[in-house]
Formats: C-alpha cells, structure tokens, sequence
C-alpha cells in the first residue's frame, strides 16, 4: 500500500452511537480505498461526552505510536486523523447540511437522545456522595487512609489519579454547551499538541461534529475543514441509506429511541482486537434474546481506550463518570469486559480491581463482570 491512514474516532459511550448501518458503510468505503491502494485502520476509544481528557490523549498518542510500529514498509506514507463526535436531539429548524453552523442548530432542550454528560457534576456530587459513604481505603505510600469527607476525596484524586482538585465539576465536569462542545474538545486537542514535540511532528488533521439523532446522520461544525475524503464519504454513505434503506430506517429508529441497553461492555479501542458488534451477539445469545446477527443500536454502553489493559493505572475521569452512570443511572449491572484473548482480558479485569472508583462500583451495586474475549468469539 502506498498510503495508510490512522483514523481515530473519539465518541461518546452512549449505546444509541452506533448502528449497522455506520459499520456497513465505513467497511464499504474502507474497501473502496483500498482498491485505491490507500489502507483504512479504524480506531475508536469511546468515553462518556466525548471529553479529551488526559487519558484520552494518551489513547491518541499510543494509538498513533503503535502504527508507526507496525510499519513495515519505511517507504509508507502515513497520515493520521481524529474525528470528534458527540451527540444531541437537533430541532426540525436546525440547518441538517453535512456541513453547517453552530448558529444555525438548536437544541432540544431536555431531550434524551441529547449526551447524558450534559448533567456530568451533578453525577460528579452522586461520586462524591457515594465515596463518603462508602469510605474506601487507599495506601499511600505504605499508610492506609480512609476517604471520608472532601478533603480525603482531593487526596485521593492527587495520590491515585495525579489531579489537584475536587472532584465534581472540577475533574468531572458537564458539557457546558453541546453544540460547540465538539469544537472545544478540538480545541483542547490542538493545544495539546502544538506543545507535544511527539504528536506535533504528525499532521494530525482534526475534524469535529454532532452526530444528530433526529436524521441518524453526521453534522461538521468546522466547516467541513479540513477536507477528509475517507470520512467525508462514509458520512455521506449513511445519510444516503438513512434515506433510501428501509432496512437501515428501522434499524435507525431503534438509534433515535431513548436509551435503554441490556449490558455494559468495557475492551480496546482497536475493533480488531474487541469487536462490539461480536460483544453484543454474545449478550444477546446468552439471555436468550433473539437477533440477527446485525449489529442493533441501543444495545450496548461501550467505553474504550487503548490502556484499558494495562493494570497499574487507572482510569480517566469521564470512563469513571460513564461506568457509574450507566450502572447506577441505566441499571446496567452486567457489564462485560473483553480483550482480544483470555490474558488481556484478565488484565482489564485488574485494571478495575485496581482502580479504587471502579472498584468500589462494581462493590457498590453487585456488578456482574462478564469477561470474554474476541479470539474464543470469533473462533
């Protein structure tokens, strides 16, 4: 291949934020590059409000690191892309166009299909409250304390996850405004990199959008710059079949619905190595429930990253905001946890063991941790 490029999309965990119909399409574009002998690897790392914290940023950079690793070919050009996505209820006035302006979408206000994380301080204070009750123990270099009240709560933020501050509206925060939400994750990503001599040297393009649920299609904020023709054209290829498939409309109707998933799933952010589509026939298949192979939107709460699996660190603050809310808020108690084999799994397993909030989560409600892994599922 003469050219490959990275895509990164990095979107919400809301279970309505996929369908069939975006998988089939991103497949038929990625083969239609490919004749142009362009190769497509398709990222995605999934964190409640599509926030880019610091451990997303880092799921970016490894991402980006690890296929640059994976070149054989030194002669490869390599171009790499992050795609912002979150999600909302547009009013029938709002400008639908692929490309539009923040001034011409409005908002539902109140609406369910808008991103839960537009209340995420007020489940930020449910943590908190939670955590003095609860009180868990932390050691800190070789001493045990006990997190009762707020200062303990900022200790333990410090000691355990390196942030010097409060917890609610501080490290989880809400959505200050979902229309220019995407635009200012898009921001925060290029300060970042214009002062990371690492991630500066790549070209990243960045593109950011609303994915509107009232037409099941993508909307760019940015003014459709820059120009990305492999996204550009999958996103084209689901507004055409929302219109003209009768098959993909039902399926998109079960997008636009309120969501109500069966199960949580927790895996990487390559879907080569955990497939959610793989994760969801399982669940389906294990209750009994009947399916048709087809990837149904409305199933599964996902969230990824590409350091899910390495144990010794702890999660980011909207995984942590996004794993509480979709177990306490979506009854979603059975969460599934998946690697690509039995050992990665395992390892995201202590990963949450380890985490002192996740932890205490998975205590809290009786969380039923399911652990597969994708080599056995598609094997």
């Amino acid at each position: 291949m003469r050219e490959k490029q990275v895509h990164v999309l990095i979107g919400c965990a809301d279970a309505r934020d996929l369908s069939q119909v975006q998988l089939d399409a991103i497949a038929k574009i990625s083969d239609e590059f490919h004749r142009k002998d362009v190769q497509i690897e398709m990222h995605v790392i999934r964190a409640a409000g599509s926030f880019l914290s610091p451990d997303v940023v880092m799921d970016i950079k490894r991402t980006f690191e690890q296929a640059q690793r994976n070149c054989t070919d030194t002669g490869q050009v390599i171009s790499y892309y992050v795609h912002i996505q979150t999600h909302g209820h547009l009013t029938e006035d709002s400008n639908d166009h692929y490309i539009s302006h923040v001034h011409d979408l409005k908002i539902v206000d109140g609406s369910p299909l808008n991103c839960g994380m537009l209340g995420a301080s007020a489940v930020g204070v449910e943590i908190e409250q939670m955590i003095v009750t609860e009180k868990p123990v932390i050691n800190v270099r070789g001493k045990n304390i006990t997190i009762d009240n707020d200062t303990k709560i900022k200790q333990l933020l410090r000691e355990v996850y390196a942030y010097d501050g409060y917890l609610a509206g501080d490290w989880i925060k809400s959505i200050d405004l979902l229309r220019t939400h995407p635009r200012h994750q898009r921001t925060t990503l290029e300060k970042i990199i214009a002062s990371d001599p690492e991630l500066k040297m790549l070209n990243i393009h960045i593109t950011s959008g609303i994915m509107d649920y009232a037409i099941h299609s993508l909307i760019r904020v940015d003014d459709g710059e820059p120009a990305v023709p492999f996204w550009d054209t999958v996103q084209l290829e689901v507004r055409k079949h929302a219109k003209n498939d009768r098959k993909a409309k039902d399926m998109l109707i079960m997008q636009s619905q309120q969501q109500k998933p069966l199960a949580g799933l927790l895996c990487m952010s390559d879907p080569r190595m955990s497939s959610r589509h793989t994760a969801a026939n399982y669940y389906l298949t294990l209750k009994n429930i009947e399916h048709t192979g087809d990837y149904l939107p409305n199933t599964v709460f996902n969230m990824t990253g590409s350091s899910f699996d390495i144990p010794h660190t702890p999660f980011g603050p909207y995984v942590i905001a996004g794993f509480y809310y979709a177990v306490c808020h979506l009854g979603l108690t059975d969460q599934m946890v998946m690697g690509y084999d039995a050992n990665q799994t395992n390892r995201i397993l202590q990963k949450i063991k380890n985490d002192p909030l996740m932890s205490m989560v998975v205590r809290k409600f009786e969380v039923n941790l399911i652990a597969i892994n994708q080599q056995e599922l598609a094997g």
